[in-house]
């Protein structure tokens, strides 16, 4: 085909007429109906509604706490407010008496040691003293005291770490029949902080190896040669025992423990309303947290959804504009 021609075939192109030219205008002016749900209809809808859901968990939790507080943590709370009591057992064959409670209103006095049983009576102190000054002089106190009262020092564990700060570990062997003055006299060399003690029964097992002496006393006073001589070992072994858990209740075991620190002051337990708030404050963060992590692993489907919505409205327009160019 010539240039002469083509030119020729371009300069008589027809003429669209008037009424073809109104109806495309018409087609382009007029807007496609509405669609009743849209995605920035159904964001705005879900967003807020997802909020409130959250917002309305938060409080749920919260107002449930604050009505109903956990029973648990109320009894422990009861459970601390009561006074501790330290309890003496009773041992078979003694009044009713000796088995009342002591309370803990006269804090320097100990269940009374039972005179006719063998016991393991063992006592512990914790003394709060000004300074390593007066901790070292306490440490000396309590060790004279023991000596008086006719015990002995089993240890001392003396410790300064910093100036002015510093523990002293004391374990005495103090008679029973004074273990009472003892743990006055030594309640007296500071502030109280902790005050403990514990009594078990040993007369059971001391009944029980003078029967099996007895008995074996019996059966050599019958045997001759090496079955005898075996009997008198026992006897002999069995008395031994015995004679170690005859001095182990003749002497009551007393720890004191000083140190110059000061004792935390407890934490202030929190009420209803503080509790609402933490479990309210709690449960967003965690929702927070989840709609975080879904953010995250849904990003690159969210990205690929964006870039196809507006590369397709991109080609949609791109097709209209060759479209109209056509006409």
């Amino acid at each position: 085909m010539s240039p002469d021609l083509v030119t020729a075939l371009r300069a008589e192109t027809p003429a669209a007429p008037h009424r073809l030219r109104e109806r495309v205008a018409a087609v382009t002016v007029t807007t496609p109906p509405a669609r009743r749900f849209t995605t920035r209809r159904i964001l705005s809808i879900a967003v807020p509604v997802a909020a409130g859901l959250s917002l309305a968990a938060a409080l749920a939790v919260g107002l449930n706490t604050a009505i109903e507080p956990n029973r648990s943590r109320d009894a422990a709370e009861a459970f601390k407010a009561a006074p501790p009591q330290d309890v003496t057992p009773s041992p078979a064959g003694e009044a009713p008496e000796r088995a009342t409670a002591v309370p803990r209103q006269s804090r320097l006095t100990a269940p009374i040691p039972a005179q006719r049983r063998a016991q393991d009576y063992r006592a512990s102190l914790t003394l709060l003293v000004d300074g390593t000054d007066e901790l070292s002089a306490t440490t000396q106190r309590a060790l004279r005291a023991a000596r008086r009262l006719g015990g002995y020092v089993l240890s001392v564990n003396y410790s300064t770490p910093e100036p002015g700060d510093g523990t002293a570990a004391v374990r005495l062997r103090i008679p029973v029949s004074r273990v009472q003055a003892a743990i006055v006299e030594l309640s007296s060399m500071g502030r109280i902080l902790a005050q403990d003690t514990q009594v078990s029964d040993l007369q059971q097992g001391l009944d029980e190896l003078t029967r099996r002496i007895r008995d074996l006393e019996r059966r050599a006073a019958r045997a001759q040669g090496a079955e005898r001589a075996q009997l008198l070992a026992q006897i002999e072994a069995l008395r031994n025992q015995r004679v170690q858990i005859n001095r182990q209740a003749a002497y009551a075991t007393v720890n004191l423990d000083l140190t110059t620190h000061e004792p935390k002051a407890p934490a202030v337990t929190p009420g209803r309303l503080d509790r609402a708030l933490d479990d309210s404050v709690g449960i967003l963060l965690a929702e927070l947290a989840i709609a975080a992590y879904a953010l995250i692993v849904a990003s690159p489907f969210i990205l690929l959804g964006f870039a196809a919505f507006f590369g397709n409205r991109a080609y949609r327009r791109h097709a209209d504009q060759r479209l109209l160019e056509r006409a």
